[in-house]
């Protein structure tokens, strides 16, 4: 079977690869069919990025950074939709989101990442189908820059391109994603490293730059001097932080949420001792796996590690009041720990793979466990009603020039938008 699945270990062969992406649309749509059957528009995507295209300015809006940062990604994507009906922008925006999740699994699927297990990268795609607390970030252009993050991370980890194509398919991905989230400056440490492993030294890796150095190196640059010299206008909040407050934390949204829907959880909450040590026993086998395993292991290890701490340092999950407590409310700030549920289940993949030739029966055991719990999440509550498309009827029916307010997910967001 392996030989008739694989090419030598190294990619799928096409009708497999198609049959993957077919049953990937599948999952995609039955997790949540609500989003396929009424697209709507969630949070950022109306309230500020089709707000500022559709009543103001393309341009203006793409030079204008938010939270301190540029978010090119969602403004293009609202521009393009903007071009259409408004009663066609959600599915616009639909199309675009779930292409990059797709795009990202054949990529992991492809030749380009040939050092890795390809059975290890099918269980991977599994996984990132089935990640269970994933509410905030299913399927929306707002929070696809998360997932375009670990896109660029895989292309950080891979083979060097040998084809124009590939080269050409790497510096997109880089540009979209350099210019789309805070994410490049997380991911700049990671892109060091391989460079001084590839290279043999800070001298060798300068003296070799490439056209995707340079790209990555101007991305990381605008965004930099973004933050730096920019209009910073994210809210400023207070954490209420306590090293028992993160262990309870940790445990529940990293480790127990990364496999299990967070709503079944809540008896983890409080439990001191447990989250104390199972908190512990992450971070010592992360550690290990870290200064055991290759530069590969060592950058993805280190942009999970930069990106769980910004997470848990600064989120802005309310405007008011502390941010920790509100952690433990199973549906919020889910999109801070999409990255890390994935390195979770690496991790836990790693040491099951670890003990296979010895321990077979109970290495199956566990992966079945592990995906009884990912099933047990896989339908996400549909969203709410809140009356988006009987203001898409009123804005279909107002005269040109007056202002609609439109209700989006989740409930309390709106935008209002002039009609034309």
């Amino acid at each position: 079977m392996t030989v008739i699945i694989f090419r030598e270990n190294k990619g799928l062969k096409l009708k497999y690869l198609v049959l993957i992406l077919l049953l990937s649309i599948t999952v995609l749509i039955t997790r949540r069919p609500d989003v396929f059957a009424h697209p709507q528009l969630w949070a950022e995507d109306g309230a500020v990025f089709l707000y500022q295209v559709w009543n103001g300015s393309v341009l203006d809006s793409l030079l204008s950074p938010r939270d301190g940062y540029f978010q090119t990604l969602p403004k293009l994507t609202m521009a393009l939709a903007s071009l259409f009906d408004l009663s066609m922008v959600a599915s616009i925006s639909l199309i675009i989101a779930t292409s990059i999740r797709l795009m990202f699994i054949v990529y992991i699927l492809s030749s380009r990442l040939s050092s890795i297990d390809i059975k290890l990268r099918v269980i991977f795609a599994i996984y990132y189908l089935l990640q269970p607390n994933v509410q905030e970030g299913y399927i929306n252009i707002t929070n696809a820059h998360t997932y375009l993050a670990i896109y660029l991370l895989a292309i950080i980890i891979s083979e060097e391109p040998k084809s124009k194509l590939w080269k050409a398919h790497d510096l997109i991905v880089l540009a979209i994603s350099g210019v789309s989230g805070p994410f490049i400056a997380l991911l700049a440490p990671s892109l060091a490293i391989k460079r001084l492993y590839q290279r043999g030294g800070i001298i060798a890796a300068l003296k070799k730059i490439n056209a995707f150095d340079l790209l990555f190196s101007l991305c990381f640059a605008i965004q930099v001097f973004s933050v730096i010299f920019g209009d910073f206008t994210r809210t400023r909040t207070t954490l209420g932080a306590s090293l028992p407050l993160f262990f309870d934390i940790f445990s529940y949204k990293v480790i127990i949420g990364s496999f299990l829907d967070l709503r079944y959880a809540d008896w983890i909450i409080d439990k001191a001792v447990i989250n104390t040590a199972l908190t512990c026993l992450v971070i010592v086998a992360s550690a290990l796996m870290f200064f055991k395993e290759g530069w590969q292991v060592k950058v993805t290890i280190l942009y999970i590690s930069l990106s769980l701490f910004v997470s848990v340092y600064k989120p802005v999950i309310n405007h008011h009041g502390n941010q920790w407590p509100l952690f433990f409310s199973p549906l919020v700030a889910s999109r801070y720990f999409i990255v890390s549920g994935m390195g979770m289940f690496c991790l836990a993949l790693y040491y099951i793979r670890s003990a296979k030739k010895n321990h077979s029966i109970a290495m199956y055991a566990t992966c079945l466990a592990i995906f009884s719990c990912l099933c047990i999440s896989y339908r996400i509550p549909r969203l709410e009603n809140v009356g988006y498309q009987d203001d898409l009827n009123t804005f279909r029916e107002a005269r040109p020039g007056e202002s609609i307010k439109i209700r989006i997910n989740p409930p309390g967001w709106e935008m209002n938008l002039l009609k034309k």
